[in-house]
């Protein structure tokens, strides 16, 4: 039978597959990714009726605000089977602003289809997305949707990737009618010996045993081999397949359902001990913390003791796996599947359970500003510090601090801002608003200087003595310190050792350091103590504690600071037409471009740009560049403000 044919891929799976496919949808906002893991779903008999995003009933954005919105804001998962494999739908945010979310489940993929519209074609986010998924090893097929659209060009869309992504391309179908309601994209034929030779050039390229075949006359390649170097090729990232469809009417999805199961590297369940991924933390109605993981490796069991690391370890009291349908009620969790798990009170995302293992590295920036959130009642304050502490709890990169009477949080952009008004707003009932949007910036020490704090003096009331000083370092090297006092005078009565007393000080400058004189972390210095003593009765560890956090502020504050603000280092791809607006528009926001590259239609300049300046810039983009410049920034260095220096 030929496996060309649609309706041969995506037979609904009512099983229990031993094979699971963990795979990612992603797309930059409005190409149509929450729609097409509907038809996804529906195709793959997990539901009834194709849920739509305008009409809040899609499966994966459950939140109120998704619904209200019509964007995904966090990363939510869905299930069915096919072909006797459990395809785990992971449906990811498309705004920027949601950026983190993508990173997260981009760390526990099999698979990835990106989502490229038909009738925009690829757009920035697209860009930053596929580059993200290169640099995680994430294999990627293509999906253009919206054929059906007015407007649609398919074939223009291929080019566009080709362009300005990858040339390791494999057409899996063709377009017939596009820009109509009766689009419709026919699967390839792998017989047919005319699209046999142009999958066979095209795989050649990649594939060393098919290329000496391939200009064998005695050999003949049929569709079993090349549907085999297709698949390797696939599974290494080498090779990326292209399909067209309409997630609206359906059109393709059997097609590509098909391709997932066939060509994307699937896990197989095994039974020895656990090895886990937590990648999302929520709370049930009832307040309880349920973490969704990702199982790498064995079973993790309901009333395990599971190990988070760091000497954190909890039980395992409930445990729902990801289903066609929804989720179900399960003894426990194999390798390859995603689960809700409750108990895990000590989790935290980005947790590797049952091995010393370290999150993926993230290949997307941490939030870049920073802004202070004030209770419109102010009555409410302490209840806003405890739902920011609950929400810094879900997203650790939101970063929660004080800020005298308030509270300062880390954010991406203003949509997040909005979205978290709107959250605790609804969910918690608390009014609030934003002050002060700031890029975050750090403070280094103008000069050297000393500080001390002795037993007896007025106001200190802690049975410890200490001398330090304070002096700049290099910047980048971040917190030095050095202990010069005699031993005789440490109490290492309290710590152990000398070893011991150098560990705790180090924990101890973390307070005083977080918040210097103009509320921004002091960094890049070498705090030296010069001085210790304690009576005879010995110090405890508050003593000591207290007495660091006070005369290591004090340093501080006579050394001085200048505020350092981040500048960002960028890659900026725009059309070759538009450098001089844009090279004019760079200029007037600060940055430092280096020498333009021309690459045909493209041109790629990089350089630095003040991170005040990356969102104007990024905004002022959109008309100099006529929407199609793709930046990409990450942090260089610091430098002093204007008002610094």
């Amino acid at each position: 039978m030929n496996r060309s044919n649609e309706s041969a891929h995506a037979r609904p799976d009512t099983g229990a597959p031993r094979r699971c496919v963990n795979l990612g949808v992603v797309a930059h906002v409005d190409a149509g990714k929450t729609s097409l893991t509907e038809a996804l779903l529906l195709r793959g008999g997990a539901i009834a009726r194709l849920g739509r995003v305008d009409e809040g009933t899609t499966q994966t954005d459950t939140m109120a605000l998704e619904r209200q919105r019509g964007i995904t804001i966090r990363a939510a998962v869905a299930t069915f089977a096919a072909d006797g494999v459990a395809v785990n739908v992971v449906d990811t945010p498309g705004h920027p602003d949601f950026i983190a979310e993508v990173d997260r489940s981009l760390a526990v993929l099999d698979g990835a289809v990106l989502v490229v519209s038909a009738v925009e074609g690829v757009q920035a986010q697209t860009i930053v997305l596929f580059r993200a998924l290169r640099r995680l090893g994430v294999p990627t097929v293509f999906f253009i949707n919206k054929i059906d659209r007015s407007g649609a060009d398919p074939d223009r869309v291929r080019t566009a990737i080709a362009e300005r992504l990858t040339r390791a391309l494999v057409p899996l179908a063709r377009v017939r009618r596009p820009g109509t309601a009766a689009a419709q994209a026919e699967p390839l034929d792998w017989d047919d010996p005319r699209w046999a030779e142009q999958a066979s050039a095209q795989l050649a390229d990649h594939d060393d045993a098919l290329f000496e075949a391939w200009i064998d006359p005695a050999q003949r390649l049929d569709a079993t081999r090349l549907r085999s170097s297709l698949a390797a090729l696939t599974r290494s990232g080498t090779v990326h397949s292209v399909l067209f469809g309409s997630a609206r009417t359906g059109q393709g999805v059997e097609q590509l359902i098909g391709t997932v199961t066939d060509f994307l590297p699937a896990s197989i369940s095994d039974d020895g001990p656990a090895v886990a991924q937590v990648f999302k933390i929520e709370r049930s109605a009832a307040g309880q913390r349920v973490c969704t993981l990702r199982m790498r490796e064995g079973t993790l069991h309901v009333r395990d003791r599971a190990v988070l690391g760091a000497g954190r370890a909890a039980t395992v009291t409930g445990i729902e796996v990801f289903a066609p349908g929804g989720t179900a009620a399960s003894g426990l969790v194999a390798a390859g599947q995603i689960a809700r798990v409750r108990g895990l009170d000590a989790a935290r995302i980005g947790d590797w359970i049952g091995a010393e293992h370290t999150a993926a590295a993230s290949v997307l920036p941490e939030p870049g500003l920073e802004a202070r959130v004030v209770a419109a009642d102010p009555a409410r304050q302490a209840d806003l510090h405890r739902a920011l502490a609950d929400l810094a709890d879900i997203d650790p990169l939101i970063a929660v601090r004080p800020d005298r009477g308030a509270a300062r949080i880390r954010l991406y952009g203003e949509v997040q801002q909005e979205v978290l008004t709107d959250t605790l707003a609804l969910e918690y009932g608390i009014d609030v608003r934003f002050e002060a949007v700031t890029v975050v910036c750090v403070e280094r020490l103008a000069r050297r200087a000393d500080a001390a704090a002795r037993m007896g003096d007025p106001g200190h009331q802690y049975h410890y003595s200490l001398g330090v000083t304070v002096e700049p370092a290099a910047p980048g090297s971040g917190v030095e310190l050095v202990v010069a006092a005699n031993q005789i005078t440490l109490p290492m009565h309290v710590y152990g050792n000398a070893d011991g007393y150098r560990a705790a000080i180090g924990e101890y400058l973390a307070t005083p350091l977080a918040d210097g004189p103009h509320g921004w972390p002091v960094t890049d210095l070498r705090v030296t103590v010069t001085d210790s003593d304690y009576p005879p009765a010995g110090p405890r560890a508050v003593d000591v504690k207290r007495t660091t956090e006070t005369v290591v502020r004090e340093a501080v504050r006579r050394a001085g600071t200048l505020v350092c603000e981040p500048v960002d280092r960028f890659d900026l791809e725009i059309p070759s037409a538009t450098l001089s607006p844009v090279l004019a528009l760079l200029g007037r926001h600060r940055a430092v471009p280096g020498p333009p590259h021309a690459t045909g239609a493209l041109t790629t300049i990089t350089g630095t740009v003040p991170a005040a300046e990356a969102g104007a810039l990024r905004t002022g983009l959109h008309t100099a560049a006529h929407g199609e410049a793709v930046l990409e920034t990450v942090l260089d260095h610091y430098a002093p403000t204007r008002s610094a220096r």
